[in-house]
């Protein structure tokens, strides 16, 4: 299938224009409407009004479901990469937040997924004392592997002395229990898609600090993040 006529979504989302210029140097031509091209483009997260908006128009897209198109964000390549630009996004939030260094500090990942792994490494270089919090015992032995601590999740209720928590999972697991354990000066980065994974009301209440880590790479690396999104465009047409 030759596709190499492209629309994107919006000439104000940043990542987006970076895409573009990507695909651009790959050989394609970039339209200025929807209905010259031969594939839409289209932002992360994708929201449902945007596809449904498409009328048909075969489109690659970042999340959601639908019938005409791929979700770019199942491409390995793209969620490698998306993966390290987030840990090195969260990097340089924790560096702007925190007049001390990363240096020594005792720092808690919840998750262990691609994003956590890429966070356990950059970390290291820091030297670091990383204690990783998963349910399996394969992240389990794979994280001390590697040179980190390892508690499961019912040890997140006793009293601890982390400098910083860093959440990579979807779902709420520090709750009123897990966050009084946390010590005062603590911060909270949340890399989580919504909800997240504090209970935000409680820690207020605490004066806990959290920090919404969401879309970082966007936030700091947009031109990588982009060159990502056009990398995987890219691959995907070329398979189809």
């Amino acid at each position: 299938m030759k596709l190499g006529d492209f629309w994107i979504w919006s000439e104000e989302n940043e990542r987006l224009l970076f895409a573009a210029d990507y695909l651009e140097k790959c050989g394609y031509n970039r339209v200025k409407s929807l209905e010259l091209c031969d594939f839409a483009l289209l932002p992360v997260p994708t929201k449902k009004y945007m596809l449904d908006s498409l009328g048909g128009k075969f489109a690659l897209y970042g999340g959601g479901e639908y019938e005409n198109g791929i979700n770019y964000m199942k491409n390995e390549k793209y969620v490698l990469k998306n993966a390290f630009l987030t840990a090195e996004g969260a990097v340089t939030a924790l560096e702007n937040e925190n007049a001390d260094s990363l240096i020594d500090k005792n720092i808690l990942i919840i998750g262990y997924g691609r994003i956590a792994k890429a966070l356990h490494r950059l970390l290291a270089a820091y030297g670091s004392n990383i204690t990783v919090c998963s349910r399996s015992a394969e992240s389990a032995e794979l994280s001390s592997f590697y040179g980190a601590s390892h508690i499961y999740f019912p040890e997140l209720k006793k009293k601890n002395d982390f400098d910083i928590v860093i959440n990579t999972v979807p779902h709420i697991v520090l709750t009123e229990a897990e966050l009084k354990a946390l010590k005062k000066s603590v911060i909270i980065l949340d890399l989580a898609s919504f909800p997240g994974g504090a209970d935000t009301l409680m820690a207020a209440s605490l004066g806990l600090k959290i920090i919404n880590g969401r879309g970082m790479p966007s936030k700091f690396t947009a031109k990588a993040a982009g060159e990502a999104i056009g990398c995987a465009a890219d691959e995907i047409i070329r398979q189809l």
